[in-house]
């Protein structure tokens, strides 16, 4: 196992796409202040050019236009008089100006405050400053904290730095819908931020290649950049961390070595990882890795069959992570989950067809129909024509050291109606047509259903649509919550949101959001394989 996992890790080294760069400067100063028609309660209105010369106390926001993501520099000169003592900065960046609004000092979220961006530097020599920390922004507020006298500040900019090749970038075709094409070009700036050395979830945050992120990066980067690269170094760097018995790793880490954390596993990610090698060769018919993945899908796929129930349903891991789906307070995930299994090992069948494995494909395609069978008859409530059940009480109580139980609401006798367990039904094929179509309503419907609170899962909502045939529910949906970030102001995808309440977080502040997100890129991948030819 020790000589698969080095061999891998050098083929994912083979596979380290080169970065590009783009210089952007800024000369333009803004003001953020309340605006209680914004989505945060805060916009950023311009105010003119930087201010030529500052002094202690001064603080001004540098607007740099466009979201970037890279490293910082700026030129620091006298006034006339010699600097005889450190200029001391505070630089504080935001993606949105809602960041930048709050005070830091206000924070309360669950994650380490020290992801929060902001540094103070001391300056002891005048001429150019350059930051070694890459950031993820827009706005960067300078507050002189410190200088023996008036200071010059100017030559901001920032080189930006990416994997993705802009110039492959082929616009939508003219008279396309203004609307698609808005939301069309803020996912691509999403993806192209969040594409580095591997597919980031986010550069401002965890800067963490995850499984579940993996899948619709890659998705859609075929369609915009073709970075087929990069997909195929993410595939082998998740095989390095293949361990008999156990799912892979939900994430890892690349720097300063290639990492994982051992109680990471999460079955869905694990599934949809098997997907993503489905995905990657129906695109390119890359055989060699095909061969070389192989082995991981079945090890993945076994798990998942190996810890089925009694009755066939798929089980959550005991403590740690119980299944991923959505950030969704309170969401009961085994049916999802179920759906999910479901959703991969259909699309892992043609996989085993092309390794020349047709008993393995045989026993999947029976195990497959075996386990819809089982979600029909355990999960499936006839009365309402939807999957509303208890079944997760039933089987184990969740542990909430990852997500919190305690937003759970009262389960009625049918137990929890969720729009997660629906799409996943539907995507699982265990629900097809009209009573795909009907269930999906009505859960979207009901006001005390559970709803996505992630673009991540309105990403499966979509597909769910496609499969259904719907295609007018897949766009307007788009346009209805794509479009509503666009509308806010988005120059990139945000990590959670839910219109009209700004306060939901999956870490108990928003202020700790990525509002540049890998998994909210995926809207590119609907409207340029789907809605434009």
């Amino acid at each position: 196992m020790q000589d698969m996992k080095e061999y891998y890790l050098q083929k994912a080294e083979e596979n380290t796409p080169p970065l590009f760069y783009e210089t952007v400067k800024s000369t333009k100063a803004v003001e953020i202040v309340e605006d209680k028609n914004a989505f945060f309660g805060c916009s950023a209105f311009d105010c003119g050019e930087i201010p030529a010369v500052v002094k202690t106390g001064d603080k001004f926001v540098v607007d740099f236009g466009r979201h970037c993501v890279g490293r910082v520099s700026l030129h620091v000169w006298d006034n006339g008089r010699y600097i005889d003592a450190p200029v001391r900065l505070k630089l504080r960046f935001g993606e949105v100006p809602y960041e930048l609004y709050r005070d830091n000092a206000s924070y309360h979220g669950s994650l380490c405050a020290s992801w929060l961006m902001e540094d103070i530097i001391n300056i002891d020599r005048i001429g150019k400053v350059e930051l070694p920390r890459r950031y993820s922004f827009r706005y960067l507020e300078v507050t002189v904290l410190a200088t023996p006298r008036p200071t010059r500040l100017y030559d901001f900019e920032v080189v930006c730095e990416t994997s993705a090749d802009v110039s492959k970038l082929v616009p939508l075709p003219a008279g396309t819908d203004p609307e698609l094409v808005a939301i069309d070009r803020v996912a691509a700036a999403t993806l192209r931020d969040c594409m580095q050395s591997a597919y980031e979830d986010g550069p401002k945050r965890d800067r963490r290649l995850w499984s579940g992120d993996l899948r619709l990066q890659a998705l859609t980067d075929h369609v915009l950049f073709g970075n087929d690269m990069l997909a195929r170094r993410c595939l082998y760097l998740f095989a390095a961390c293949r361990r008999d018995g156990k799912y892979l790793p939900g994430c890892l880490y690349q720097y300063p070595e290639f990492s994982f954390d051992n109680g990471m596993e999460i079955p869905d990610y694990s599934m949809l990882y098997c997907t993503s090698i489905a995905d990657y060769y129906e695109k390119t018919g890359d055989t060699e890795t095909l061969t070389d993945l192989f082995p991981v899908v079945k090890n993945e796929i076994g798990i998942a069959i190996d810890t089925l129930d009694e009755n066939g349903i798929a089980t959550l891991p005991e403590g740690g992570w119980p299944g991923f789906i959505d950030w969704a307070p309170g969401l009961e995930r085994v049916t999802a989950v179920h759906g999910a299994y479901l959703y991969s090992l259909e699309n892992v069948i043609p996989l085993a067809e092309a390794m020349g494995e047709t008993a393995l494909a045989e026993k999947w395609k029976q195990v497959l129909a075996a386990g819809r069978a089982a979600a029909m008859k355990h999960l499936f409530d006839a009365e309402s024509g939807a999957f509303i059940n208890t079944y997760e009480k039933q089987q184990q109580e969740v542990a909430d050291a990852v997500v919190p139980q305690s937003a759970v609401r009262e389960a009625g006798s049918r137990g929890q109606l969720s729009v997660q367990s629906q799409v996943w039904m539907v995507l699982g094929g265990v629900l097809a047509g009209e009573a795909g179509v009907q269930a999906l309503k009505m859960a979207l419907a009901d006001p005390k259903s559970v709803k996505p609170v992630t673009p991540y899962m309105h990403h499966y909502l979509v597909e769910a649509w496609v499969k259904l045939g719907r295609m007018d529910e897949a766009l307007a949906h788009i346009k209805a919550y794509w479009g509503a970030m666009v509308r806010y102001g988005a120059d990139t995808f945000w990590e959670v949101f839910v219109d009209g309440k700004s306060e939901v977080s999956a870490y108990n502040d928003p202020l700790m959001h990525s509002f540049c997100h890998a998994w909210s890129c995926s809207p590119s991948y609907f409207i340029r394989k789907y809605f434009v030819k």
